[in-house]
């Protein structure tokens, strides 16, 4: 018996890195389009200090430029947290696999909310309610563009999982 791993029984992290990390850059650059169209002067260092404001408060945005690398990083931590939080649960709940696209939908939809009734309120981000439009945008973002994104990726990295039979490594 080898001590590694066979390859089927290897975790496939690489499509759920890349998934999140695919997800993380589609819905920062929507954020950058949406945003910077629907508050003109709005561009990618607001959008990036505003996330770091999450840590920084309001120091975020008078800290320099390394505050434009936190946001950043901070934003694909969330996202990588994201994606293997969906694949963790694939393993237990076999829909998740079965149904991506649906599942990924639902799956952004919670982490819209998860995020607006949960994480900011935990963070030093000014507390306020977002107009119609912006709710209506970052729902269409984190279902179709985070969600869905991340629930592919995993149905790709459990696919061998699935078709295995059970009692063969």
């Amino acid at each position: 018996m080898s001590a590694t791993p066979s390859s089927s029984q290897q975790l496939h992290w690489l499509p759920v890195a890349l998934g999140g990390l695919l997800a993380g850059a589609l819905d920062l650059t929507f954020a950058f389009i949406f945003y910077g169209y629907r508050y003109p002067g709005t561009g990618p260092a607001f959008i990036l200090r505003t996330i770091a404001s999450g840590v920084l408060g309001h120091e975020a945005f008078t800290l320099g430029v390394w505050t434009l690398a936190l946001g950043a990083a901070l934003h694909f931590f969330i996202a990588q947290c994201a994606a293997w939080a969906f694949y963790l649960a694939s393993r237990w709940l076999g829909v998740l696999r079965r149904g991506p696209v649906s599942c990924g939908a639902a799956f952004g939809v919670a982490m819209y909310l998860v995020m607006h009734l949960v994480v900011l309120p935990l963070s030093q981000v000014r507390p306020r309610v977002p107009p119609v439009a912006d709710v209506v945008g970052e729902l269409f973002s984190h279902v179709f563009l985070f969600g869905i994104v991340i629930a592919l990726a995993v149905a790709r990295a459990t696919a061998t999982e699935v078709r295995r039979p059970s009692g063969i490594s």
